[in-house]
């Protein structure tokens, strides 16, 4: 059996892999609902936007029957007019109580990951200071066992879809949720017990000024809007507002969503708040850009993916042989391969386009490196020159999407070579 997830998204089902009589499967919304299907050989079951947002399906296949249990996500936003008119054309840059809350209660976790929690700070050290006397809570120990069975992201984003209304923690009039089935509300209960016994809000009260600082220092440095012009005028999607959400406490894992309502579309973004780079060692506009880096990278894929995805057929042909281009496998399909090369080769797009040359060639040495020996992405430095070439060569009459074709062209030679 074979998952096509959303028209792109391939994953094989093998018999001796199904350990279970009932596998679950998480619809979330990203940037609109795509139809998506189960096949085998035999048979072909649809996932569509039918309006119910939890099936079961009974899959029989020789002889045994297994039960796929769907969760879909439609509407996870509601933009009414005020909200459109208090944030049309403006990047909000904020730390929420309640995510600033769940990413407390993951650093409380002594299971969880590395690259979950941002330790070396001093703010990290007064939250374990101040939270000490709550580590045995159970909702500490729930959380663990969530965080054991991969429900990190699910609930860390979920968080930012709750509020406090006084001291109770309710839905917020705004976001439904950000990843489908939320784990968070589940929790829901023992996180508000947490939040009363540990005094959270006045813990948050005292930090308030370090958050101002971070969300002001991220505005100052990233400069997302710039960033959002010139996206804009490359690519035809448009956006109307960026919601950037983050904490002092979170790691590296970052993540996006498009959330369009009531003819209102939000770029919104999960991500690390910003380092302070020192000026001494980088020249400022070397610093603005590496800054920027962290949001740029996750922003772009709401619009290189809606190009991709007319590629996709293109893209998985180019680039068949997906081990030359990721030996690390956290992507394992062409087409999320070819967009996590492509949206940071686009950031390189705008460092040479914005800041020249010189700037370019010393702020690129560091996405270079972590993309082909971190993230084992072994082939970007080439992909990033030849994307540049391309740009360079049209003299900026081609937009990114008009360079698709011959970057294709390129990428499948590399792919088939030897």
């Amino acid at each position: 059996m074979v998952v096509n997830y959303q028209g792109a998204f391939v994953r094989t089902l093998e018999k001796k892999n199904i350990k279970d009589d009932t596998l679950h499967f998480d619809f979330t919304y990203w940037g609109g609902w795509k139809d998506s299907k189960f096949y085998s050989s035999s048979d072909t079951i649809f996932i569509t936007n039918n309006g119910v947002e939890q099936e079961f399906i009974y899959w029989t296949s020789e002889g045994d029957t297994i039960v796929l249990d769907i969760y879909k996500q439609f509407n996870p936003g509601t933009y009414d007019d005020d909200y459109k008119a208090g944030n049309k054309g403006k990047v909000n840059v904020v730390i929420p109580q309640v995510y600033e809350l769940a990413n407390v209660m993951v650093a409380l976790a002594d299971n969880a990951q590395s690259n979950w929690v941002k330790e070396d700070t001093e703010y990290h050290k007064r939250v374990l200071a101040y939270f000490a006397p709550y580590k045995s809570h159970p909702a500490i120990e729930k959380l663990k066992a969530k965080l054991s069975a991969g429900s990190y992201l699910n609930i860390r984003e979920n968080s930012a879809a709750y509020v406090f209304d006084g001291q109770r923690i309710v839905k917020s009039g705004t976001y439904a949720g950000f990843r489908a089935r939320d784990q968070f509300k589940k929790l829901l209960p023992l996180i508000q017990d947490f939040a009363i016994a540990s005094n959270f809000l006045s813990f948050y009260q005292n930090e308030k000024p370090l958050y101002e600082k971070l969300e002001s220092l991220e505005h100052e440095r990233a400069q997302v809007k710039e960033a959002w012009d010139w996206l804009q005028n490359q690519f035809p999607g448009k956006v109307d507002s960026y919601r950037i959400i983050m904490s002092p406490l979170a790691g590296a894992s970052h993540s996006i969503r498009l959330f369009e309502n009531n003819n209102f579309k939000e770029n919104i973004i999960f991500m690390s708040a910003p380092t302070l780079i020192s000026k001494d060692s980088v020249s400022e506009s070397i610093g603005d850009a590496l800054a920027l880096r962290r949001a740029f990278t996750e922003i772009d894929h709401n619009y290189v993916n809606p190009i991709s995805d007319s590629y996709a057929d293109a893209i998985n042909d180019a680039m068949a042989d997906v081990g030359k281009w990721n030996t690390k496998g956290s992507y394992n399909s062409p087409y999320e391969t070819f967009n996590e090369y492509m949206t940071w080769a686009v950031f390189g797009l705008y460092v040479y386009d914005r800041f020249g040359e010189g700037d370019y060639q010393k702020v690129m040495r560091q996405p270079i490196d972590f993309m082909e020996n971190n993230r084992g992405f072994v082939k970007f430095q080439s992909f990033n020159k030849h994307l540049l070439d391309l740009f360079l060569k049209y003299d900026g009459k081609k937009k990114v999407p008009e360079l698709y074709p011959e970057m294709l062209e390129w990428v499948k030679k590399e792919n088939y070579s030897s």
